[in-house]
């Protein structure tokens, strides 16, 4: 019956800083692509379609450029944006925050504004909505209880948390949304931003914060991780 599979993710990479973007599938029936690196969401979209489901929805995780580079060109497919409004500002002037972006990336209004504990319907299933500022301002992830998942943008990565390097970043805000991620089951896969899946249980580092006081790794894309208190 449509629908009724189990839910497929796949993961395809793009752009220069090799960053990430994910099919979300409900075969048969309905599909969702989260965040749109350059190029790497086309073959989202394809996966979609070669199991037989439709593009309802294309979410940004945050509004940094590398993973909203083509927003713009899914959102001219017919396929409405969601995001988290607290990065509109980051969607609508991708160029406006002084970073040296290697190409010139399209503003992107909001179609669906995306808030905690919003839950999506994708097929017969349920993706919900948590709100996990800190790398950004409208930083969410999402969470797939019927496989155990968390989408995790920049916010949680294999090895670390994301950096707080650029403007509006929070370290305070980054290290209280890493605390609630890490306390779902060890068992949650975590799909991030850049880099492979892992779990919560394979990064070790995450049962230290279980002390207020304990540093947070920060993941840097190329370089080691950097211990930073929170």
């Amino acid at each position: 019956m449509p629908g009724s599979q189990a839910i497929i993710v796949r993961r395809f990479v793009g752009g220069p800083l090799l960053t990430d973007c994910y099919a979300l599938i409900a075969p048969g029936a309905e599909a969702m692509v989260i965040d749109a690196p350059r190029d790497a969401w086309r073959a989202a979209v394809r996966a979609a379609e070669e199991a037989g489901a439709q593009v309802v929805l294309v979410i940004a995780t945050h509004g940094h450029w590398d993973h909203v580079t083509d927003l713009a060109r899914v959102q001219e497919l017919g396929i409405p944006v969601g995001a988290h409004p607290g990065d509109a500002y980051l969607l609508a002037d991708p160029h406006g925050q002084g970073l040296d972006i290697p190409f010139l990336v399209d503003p992107v209004q909001i179609d669906e504004p995306l808030l905690e504990g919003d839950r999506l319907g994708l097929g017969d299933f349920e993706v919900r909505v948590l709100h996990t500022p800190g790398h950004t301002p409208g930083s969410i992830t999402l969470y797939v209880p019927a496989i155990g998942a968390l989408f995790t943008g920049d916010t949680l990565l294999k090895g670390g948390a994301g950096h707080t390097a650029e403007p509006g970043a929070s370290l305070a805000a980054l290290g209280a949304s890493v605390r609630r991620l890490a306390a779902f089951p060890e068992a949650t896969v975590l799909y991030p931003g850049h880099g492979a899946p892992t779990t919560i249980g394979d990064e070790a580092w995450l049962a230290s914060l279980s002390d207020p006081d304990a540093p947070l790794v920060q993941w840097r894309p190329g370089t080691a991780s950097k211990r930073k208190r929170n």
